[in-house]
């Protein structure tokens, strides 16, 4: 029904928009103390295998091609390591992540079923 788009399509909008608030206050210095944590060189950059572990310790488990592929994804500047801020945008987006995979979306039937409730609930005649 009309009315059960309308609540699905308000539902995009807000997953939409929960994707593009502002990271937590706290989320910077957590990723500065895993980066650090894991610079084992103290090179000021993650290579692919200090990468892959400090995801293992975010309990991101994670293999070596996986590492590989979010480095060359957030690897802005092509060195072929992840400097500090390259590291905290790959942090931003596994946070931003993790609302669509921390709970279950709502059933179809319990999204019908709360559509009818409203419905019901505004419906004059």
């Amino acid at each position: 029904s009309e009315f059960q788009q309308l609540c699905q399509q308000l539902e995009q909008a807000a997953v939409a928009r929960a994707a593009s608030a502002p990271p937590p206050a706290d989320m910077s210095a957590k990723a500065k103390r895993v980066f650090e944590a894991h610079d084992a060189n103290l090179t000021g950059k993650l290579s692919g295998r200090e990468l892959r572990e400090a995801l293992d310790s975010m309990k991101l488990d994670s293999t070596s091609p996986d590492a590989m592929a979010l480095l060359r994804r957030f690897d802005a500047d092509g060195s072929g390591t992840l400097s500090l801020s390259e590291f905290q945008q790959l942090c931003l987006q596994l946070e931003q992540a993790k609302p669509l995979t921390a709970s279950p979306a709502p059933s179809s039937a319990d999204m019908s079923a709360e559509a009818k409730r409203v419905f019901e609930a505004h419906d004059a005649n």
